[in-house]
Formats: structure tokens, C-alpha cells, sequence
């Protein structure tokens, strides 16, 4: 019954988050505000029915459910979401949303192709180090997200002569100074949760390599535009060169190169 209820709570939570998107690009279009401001009240019912099953889940599985797959992609989408809500209505204006709701989206119908059993948790994987090095490190993919979906705002109104994107190359700014913060956390208590337990800090195979490269890029990033004053369009292609590093690194890695990780663990932890 409570299987039936979460995946009930799942296939809701992603059908209001496609009416939201729909609700948002139209109002978007027409530069309706009333449309933008219904987009969000079915956004943030979505996000609570998300919530809802999160917690579910958590209680079915009696762990953080970050471990499976599932778990993982799906508590992704979760923070995806939230962020949106969090830097959308800060900032009031909620075109961020037309291009950062369908990552949340893609990664809800991503999950919906997995298998959604609840599996226990292995003694490797218990122990608060390995829950917030996966917290840390998919808050950062989530902050990274709002940079991407910023970036491309931007691109977007910089064709148009009477619109000024510059809120959006700030709010992809911030984001990013969030990203780069959580994956740096990310990587040093994965690094200190593998000398745990395998006895090595690093073991340079292809998840953690491009785990560090795309560390990099968010690095170059930052520093591009706080030495150099990279704004606007250098800095917006940046961004998104980051994100496709990002997407590589939590789902090409996993499928096109052999790696310590198992296909599973990895999908678990999403870094090393």
C-alpha cells in the first residue's frame, strides 16, 4: 500500500511539474504575471507532493533515501525544484523556470525508468561522512543547474534590445559560487569516505577524474569572473560547458567508461 502511495505521490509531483512548465513558458511568451504567479502555486503543490514522497521513502527504506538510483535522481529533481523556487521568488521573476523546470523534469522521467524497489542499506554505505558527501555533492549539481538555466536566460535576452539580462548573469554568478562551495565539499569528504573505507584518498578512475574536471571548469568559471570580469556571454558559455561536463560526469561516465564504481554505486553516490 505505501509502495503504491509513493509512486502515486511520484507520477503526481511530475505531472504538475510539466502543467507548471506549460503554465510558466506560456505566461513567459505572453508576458502574463498572473500566468507566471499560477505556474508557481502548481510548482510549489508539485514540490510539496515531492517532498511528500521523499519522506516516504525514507521512511520505507529507514535510511537517507539518497543510495539507489531512484533515491538519488530523484532527491536531485528535489533540490532542482527547490532551488528554482528559492532564487525565482527571491529575485521575482520566474522566467528562470522555462529553462531550469525541464531539468527537473527530465530528471523525474530519468528516475521513472529505474527500478524502484526499496533496497537495504549495506554496511559500506552507512555512517553521516558518506550522507553528506552525497548531500553536498547534489546540492552543488542543483546550484549548477540555476548557473545553466541562468546562462541561457541570458543568451536568450541578449538577442532581444529591449530586455536587460543582466539579472540573470548575476543570479548565475551566485549560483555558481554555491555550486562551487558543495562540490568542493563534495569531493574532499568523498575523498576522506574512500581512505575510510578502501583505505585510498583517490584512486584517479573515470568517475573521480571527471568528478575533479568538472570541479575545474567550476573553478575556472569563478575565477574568470572575479580576475579576469568575464560577464555575459564568455561567461554564460562557460557555464553551460560546465553543466555538459556535469551531466558526463553523473551519466556518460557510468555508461561509457569501466570504473572502479559499480554501475549502481555510482549512480548512488554520484562522485567517488
Amino acid at each position: 500500500m505505501l509502495e503504491n502511495l509513493e509512486l502515486g505521490l511520484f507520477a503526481l509531483a511530475t505531472t504538475l511539474y510539466l502543467v507548471a512548465w506549460g503554465w510558466h513558458l506560456r505566461g513567459w511568451q505572453l508576458a502574463s504575471a498572473a500566468r507566471n504567479r499560477v505556474a508557481v502555486r502548481i510548482l510549489s503543490a508539485g514540490f510539496l507532493l515531492h517532498f511528500l514522497m521523499v519522506g516516504l521513502r525514507w521512511y520505507r527504506a529507514e535510511h537517507v533515501p539518497m543510495l539507489s538510483a531512484f533515491e538519488f535522481v530523484t532527491f536531485f529533481a528535489l533540490l532542482v525544484i527547490g532551488a528554482f523556487l528559492l532564487f525565482a521568488l527571491k529575485e521575482r521573476n520566474q522566467a528562470l523556470g522555462v529553462f531550469l523546470l525541464p531539468v527537473g523534469l527530465l530528471l523525474m522521467l530519468y528516475a521513472a525508468f529505474m527500478p524502484k524497489l526499496v533496497e537495504p542499506e549495506l554496511p559500506i554505505f552507512r555512517g553521516l561522512l558518506l550522507q553528506f558527501h552525497i548531500l553536498t555533492t547534489l546540492l552543488g549539481y542543483a546550484a549548477w543547474a540555476v548557473t545553466f538555466a541562468a546562462s541561457i536566460c541570458y543568451l536568450y535576452l541578449e538577442r532581444k534590445e529591449d530586455k536587460n539580462p543582466g539579472l540573470f548573469d548575476q543570479m548565475a554568478y551566485r549560483a555558481a559560487f554555491f555550486a562551487f562551495s558543495f562540490l568542493t565539499l563534495g569531493i574532499i569528504t568523498g575523498a576522506l569516505w574512500g581512505d575510510r573505507v578502501f583505505g585510498q584518498l583517490w584512486f584517479w578512475d573515470p568517475k573521480e577524474t571527471w568528478s575533479f574536471i568538472t570541479w575545474l571548469i567550476f573553478l575556472a568559471y569563478l575565477h574568470a569572473r572575479y580576475t579576469l570580469d568575464w560577464r555575459g556571454r564568455r561567461a554564460a558559455i562557460l557555464a553551460i560547458v560546465g553543466f555538459a561536463a556535469l551531466v558526463f560526469t553523473y551519466v556518460g561516465v557510468d555508461y561509457l567508461l569501466p570504473q572502479i564504481h559499480g554501475a549502481s554505486e555510482g549512480a548512488s553516490m554520484g562522485q567517488p
